[in-house]
């Protein structure tokens, strides 16, 4: 959102307020002003203790000095339409934080949904018999020490013995290889009746696919009997498909529950705060919820990190016991540098990570130093994108084009600016696209606004190709289980070319080999949970293109998003947690 924007919906909410209040108090036209500028930001709330005394920034440019928190409070209080938890008032003060009533709501409908089931007896089965499926369904990893935890085996016990659960940890340590084998764990010890009670859900399209690709490829290595791998659900639903939603509202909700028995979502580190609250209020309260996820990635683009929070609040509140943390990464190994070099970003230690990139034993990862080289970036990156689109041409099928479509991505920290997504996009299509026709051979695609009649979400990714079934006129051509879709270019909903992909954009996806590219200044976008995000969509090998002072302080920054959620989930922890 630009700042014209912003300060237009700034003023336009604050007017509604004093409006609706019929008190003309500047405490509240301030509050309301912050409030939406947070929101706008990603905070769930206002903390109102941040700004109480200090002097801010409008959006228009104007300083107003804030006033002190207890004569913010009162004056807020005595408006009329600021109220406390619980009441029915536009905005709630949950001092010392400031909330829109509705996302009050949603956060505290997600802390009551855990905190019920925290306190549910645990679900109890035949000891020997669970030990010995674990044992057949778990075996000792080969090249795991003798004294390391059998940390995919521990999650399990846990996700079993609960009816809500946490499974998070980095790429490659084995998330949806573990709830595959959960899920042939619940099968046999309640039934194998119990199949067409089971869900499996995503944020987006594009995750949901790999979701069910991976399980897919897990059942196929199971030590179980026929029967029940084929009793393992495999179909993956985006979480709006799953809760019925469209135009007209949700199919299921709290007065029409989901007639299901076992709920897992993956990449839970995208999901909202309003989808989340949706997901647990469409919940039986009998279903067993698990969340996957990597709680170090980039959270939603929408207001919260609600995986995040989650995390923290059930650490922090002595709920470990619905908390599984996966440590060991089956993908990186040792000597990879991906590896390591997402451990350092991880840690905040840019020099370190720094290191990694610049060290040439690492074959998996490169430094491309871009400092003062602007027009050398263009012919760089177009002559990439280049090589690819061209593998992409040369490929026998759309089966098989879409496949090198997933061997190679550009990312970019921004959607605008020289470095950004929208600049590159339109130098690979000047180059590539004849007389800018925008339905050439070759065009990725990415659906940016959701389209339930189609069935195509925000994220999917296609290809626009010749359709030898017809006349080789172009058709846009999606993924989907056991082949391809496909429709007429002028059928596609909101979409946007996508040579190269916003980091947030990518999650969810994984590419063979990414190039990352960074902005030659500074940005409040750039943090470490970005960084690591970009680097961990790659399996074989990442470059990144950048400046080194802009990098390490990108290292050193971290995402800082507002909510009462960790304080609601621990409530005997006196400092708020971010």
């Amino acid at each position: 959102m630009n700042r014209r924007n912003l300060s237009s919906l700034e003023s336009h909410f604050a007017d509604f307020l004093l409006r609706l209040s019929g008190q003309a108090g500047p405490e509240l036209a301030l509050a309301a002003r912050l409030i939406t500028r947070q929101m706008a930001q990603g905070h769930i709330c206002l903390d109102l203790e941040e700004f109480a005394g200090r002097e801010v920034v409008l959006s228009e440019g104007q300083a107003v000095s804030c006033p002190g928190l207890g004569q913010w409070l009162d004056r807020l209080g005595q408006s009329g339409v600021v109220g406390g938890p619980g009441e029915w008032r536009p905005l709630i003060a949950d001092p010392p934080l400031l909330y829109l009533q509705r996302y009050w709501q949603y956060e505290q409908e997600v802390a009551d949904f855990i905190l019920a089931r925290s306190r549910m007896e645990p679900q109890a089965y035949a000891a020997e018999r669970l030990e010995r499926n674990l044992s057949r369904l778990f075996p000792q990893a080969d090249g795991a020490e003798d004294d390391e935890p059998d940390w995919q085996r521990e999650a399990a016990r846990k996700a079993l013995a609960s009816r809500f659960c946490v499974i998070t940890g980095g790429p490659g340590t084995g998330k949806t290889t573990t709830v595959a084998r959960i899920l042939a764990l619940y099968l046999q010890l309640n039934g194998e009746d119990e199949e067409g009670r089971i869900f499996l859900a995503a944020p987006t399209g594009k995750a949901a696919a790999r979701l069910q690709e991976a399980i897919r490829h897990a059942k196929t290595r199971l030590d179980c009997a026929p029967e029940l791998k084929a009793a393992i659900p495999e179909t993956a639903l985006t979480l709006h498909r799953l809760l019925g939603t469209t135009h007209r509202g949700r199919r299921y909700h709290g007065k029409n529950l989901l007639p299901a028995r076992l709920v897992v979502v993956d990449e839970a580190s995208m999901v909202d705060l309003p989808l989340m609250a949706w997901l647990m209020a469409a919940l039986p309260e009998g279903c067993g919820l698990i969340l996957l996820g990597d709680r170090n990635q980039l959270a939603s683009v929408q207001p919260g990190a609600v995986l995040g929070d989650i995390c923290q609040g059930l650490r922090d509140g002595g709920m470990t016991h619905l908390l599984a943390e996966l440590h060991r990464s089956y993908r990186f190994a040792g000597h990879s540098g991906i590896g390591r070099l997402s451990r350092a970003v991880n840690s905040g230690d840019g020099a370190a990570a720094l290191a990694v990139l610049l060290d040439e034993n690492y074959t998996d990862v490169r430094w491309l130093d871009m400092a003062g080289d602007a027009s050398g970036f263009q012919q760089r990156i177009v002559a990439r994108i280049a090589r690819h689109h061209q593998r992409i041409r040369q490929a026998a099928s759309p089966v098989e084009a879409l496949q090198r479509l997933g061997e190679f991505a550009v990312l970019s920290a921004l959607r605008r600016g020289a470095c950004g997504v929208e600049a590159i996009n339109r130098l690979a299509s000047d180059l590539l696209a004849p007389r800018d026709a925008l339905c050439f051979q070759g065009r990725p695609v990415m659906v940016s606004r959701n389209h339930y009649g189609l069935q195509l979400y925000n994220g999917d990714t296609g290809l626009i190709l010749p359709d030898p079934q017809a006349d080789d006129e172009p058709r846009v051509f999606f993924p989907m289980e056991g082949g391809v879709r496909k429709l007429l270019p002028a059928r596609l909903p909101e979409h946007e070319t996508a040579f190269a992909l916003t980091v947030h954009k990518s999650q969810g996806s994984e590419f063979d080999q990414v190039v990352l590219i960074l902005p030659a200044e500074s940005s409040p976008v750039l943090s470490r949970e970005l960084l690591y995000t970009g680097i961990t969509r790659a399996v074989k090998s990442v470059e990144i293109w950048g400046t080194k002072n802009v990098f390490v302080e990108a290292v050193g920054s971290r995402t800082r998003r507002k909510s009462g959620l960790v304080r609601t989930l621990a409530p005997d922890i006196s400092k708020i947690k971010i």
